[in-house]
């Protein structure tokens, strides 16, 4: 009987139980399953698997938990990757691994990895390992200790693999590096059908900012304070929020303060993509720090226009007052301006969204796990 090929994934998300972070890997994973690749996923064990690491298993994925037989807080988790016990590195070694095989890492930060004793030992199995950035700050140096380890470290990964062009130059940057195994990968997008879906009534114009209830991150609490001023509250609008997270009760405490109740609402989680952008027209990320969000690339090919801050990968997705509007920095007066340039453009909202839809099928209209999966198998 032929062996089956391997794929190794180990997923370093720690913070939730499933983000937009871990769909590239999954997406791989699922597309490596059905090409009856042997797949073993290694993550972090939550009170409940998430509803894509059940489907895994259900396809026959092997799932081991990273802190397996290790018992401590889980504000310990990130402390703990980097002494990660023996325990998970032997259990990837009795998979018998080959250089036909491959190790996946996903991680949520640029530098995740190379502060862990995990990678380290993978290395000595002279397997190739890739690894996927999904984000990277604008701004703030890692530390040296772990920049250095980095340098000496990425020459041995076959393939550094970035959501972001911004994220892989900062990379090179701070690594010293021609990154001659740096390489620009799509995440995958969370909709069946890639059509624009129609566009609603514009009698009241109504915003969407779709993503992780965090403000150090996504920044609605920037764009609430905006919304704030009289100028803004004397327009017609509504602005709904849509995800759930950490921040949620600043939030709510922030918008009764600037007594904006009636226009700004909190959504919640909603699965489909389709259903926010039936009741939204326009899109809104006031993030402060991005890969390149998976939120803009939907909407988008829904037929939204954006309007974005200059972080991370946005502005690789969108050209001024061609399908959105930029403000220069995550900051109040950029992010005024920039609202304040796309409501004085209302009438060619929709007509921007279908530049926006065009410009992103072409860069979307390829399987992102089938494209990561046969980069790191074959090249």
């Amino acid at each position: 009987m032929k062996r089956k090929d391997k794929l190794v994934i180990v997923s370093l998300m720690g913070g939730f139980p499933w983000g937009g972070s871990e769909e590239l890997w999954y997406n791989t994973a699922v597309y490596a399953l059905n090409k009856d690749v042997s797949v073993s996923v290694f993550i972090k064990k939550w009170d409940e698997d998430h509803a894509r690491i059940q489907h895994l298993r259900s396809l026959g994925a092997k799932i081991n938990y990273l802190d397996l037989h290790h018992k401590q807080p889980k504000k310990k988790f990130f402390k703990r990757l980097s002494t990660t016990p023996p325990t998970v590195f032997d259990t990837i070694k009795t998979l018998g691994l080959k250089r036909t095989d491959t190790i996946l890492i996903s991680q949520g930060d640029t530098f995740s990895a190379f502060g862990s004793s995990l990678l380290v030992n993978l290395l000595t199995l002279d397997v190739p390992i890739s690894l996927i950035s999904q984000h990277l700050p604008d701004v703030g140096l890692p530390k040296e200790g772990l920049r250095k380890k980095a340098s000496q470290i990425v020459s041995k990964i076959k393939h550094f693999c970035f959501v972001s062009q911004r994220s892989l130059d900062l990379t090179k940057r701070y690594l010293n590096t021609e990154g001659a195994n740096f390489y620009l990968v799509n995440n995958p997008v969370n909709l069946d059908k890639k059509n624009i879906v129609e566009y609603p009534d514009l009698s009241i114009p109504s915003f969407a900012v779709v993503g992780r209830l965090d403000c150090r991150f996504k920044g609605q609490d920037i764009l609430v304070e905006v919304l704030s001023q009289d100028k803004w509250k004397a327009r017609h609008w509504t602005c709904n929020l849509y995800g759930k997270g950490s921040d949620e009760n600043y939030l709510k405490d922030l918008i009764a303060h600037y007594e904006l109740q009636d226009k700004v609402i909190l959504k919640g989680h909603v699965d489909s993509v389709e259903d926010i952008w039936s009741a939204n027209h326009l899109l809104v990320l006031p993030s402060i720090s991005e890969g390149t969000p998976l939120s803009l690339v939907e909407a988008n090919i829904c037929g939204r226009t954006a309007v974005v801050t200059n972080v991370g990968g946005n502005t690789e997705v969108v050209d001024e007052n061609e399908n959105g509007w930029i403000a220069e920095a995550p900051l109040k007066i950029y992010l005024d301006k920039a609202m304040e340039k796309a409501w004085d453009n209302k009438e060619k909202w929709k007509e921007m969204g279908v530049i926006a839809h065009e410009r992103a099928m072409k860069r979307y209209k390829v399987n992102a796990g089938k494209e990561l999966f046969d980069l790191i198998r074959n090249k």
